[in-house]
C-alpha cells in the first residue's frame, strides 16, 4: 500500500468506526443505520427523532473503494481537508435532478462518489451532465463492492437500491433513463491512468 493511500487509511477507518457508533447509541444494529449525506456541511448524517447528528466525513467514508483516486478519471485525490487536490463530492445523478425524478433520494449513498475537481466542475468536466452507461456500469461495481465488503453503509445502500444485484441493477438502469430523458446531454471523462478499482 502507497504511503500515500495509507494515509487516507486512518481517516476511513475513523469514518467507518463513527457508523458503528452511531448505530450503538441509537441502539440499533449497526447494519439499519439509516444515513443521509448533507453535500453543504460534506458529511454523512443519521437522523435521531428529528435531530441531525453528524455522523463521519462522507469523503473519508467513500474512499476505501475509489482508493485515492477520482471515480471517473482515475487521476489522484485526496480526502485530506487542505490539500491541492482535495475531492470534490459528486452526486452521480445531477443533484439539479432532484426536483425532477418523482421521489428519488439524489443524495443517497449510492449516488455519491468521489470526483477530481476537473472532471467534477473545470473545462470539460460533468457538472449536471448525465455519465454514460459504462459509468453507470461502474457505480453498480462500487455499491456492489460496499455491500459485499459489509461496509457500515452496507444496508443504506440496500435500502435506497434494492435486496438483490437484480433489484439493484434495474434501478439504476430505470434512474440512468429517466435522468436521461430530462436531460439529453451525456458525459464521459478523459482518462488520466489506470483503474485502480
Amino acid at each position: 500500500m502507497g504511503a500515500r493511500q495509507a494515509k487516507s487509511l486512518v481517516s476511513e477507518v475513523d469514518s467507518r468506526w463513527s457508523l458503528v457508533e452511531a448505530s450503538w447509541r441509537m441502539k440499533l444494529s449497526r447494519n439499519i443505520v439509516s444515513v443521509n449525506y448533507d453535500a453543504e456541511d460534506v458529511v454523512f448524517y443519521e437522523n435521531n427523532t428529528q435531530r441531525r447528528s453528524n455522523i463521519t466525513s462522507a469523503r473519508s467514508a467513500l474512499n476505501g473503494y475509489q482508493k485515492g483516486h477520482c471515480f471517473y478519471c482515475f487521476s489522484q485525490i485526496s480526502t485530506q481537508n487542505g490539500s491541492t487536490n482535495l475531492a470534490d463530492i459528486d452526486h452521480f445523478i445531477p443533484h439539479a435532478l432532484r426536483n425532477t425524478l418523482d421521489r428519488l433520494n439524489v443524495d443517497g449513498v449510492w449516488n455519491l462518489v468521489l470526483a477530481c475537481k476537473e472532471c467534477n466542475r473545470g473545462t470539460g468536466g460533468k457538472f449536471d451532465k448525465i455519465p454514460t452507461v459504462e459509468l453507470l456500469h461502474r457505480l453498480h461495481q462500487r455499491n456492489s463492492y460496499l455491500i459485499h465488503s459489509h461496509h457500515p453503509l452496507r444496508e443504506t445502500l440496500i435500502s435506497q437500491t434494492g435486496r438483490t444485484d437484480a433489484d439493484r441493477i434495474s434501478f439504476l438502469q430505470d434512474v440512468h433513463t429517466a435522468a436521461c430523458l430530462n436531460k439529453i446531454i451525456t458525459w464521459s471523462p478523459k482518462t488520466v491512468g489506470l483503474s485502480p478499482f
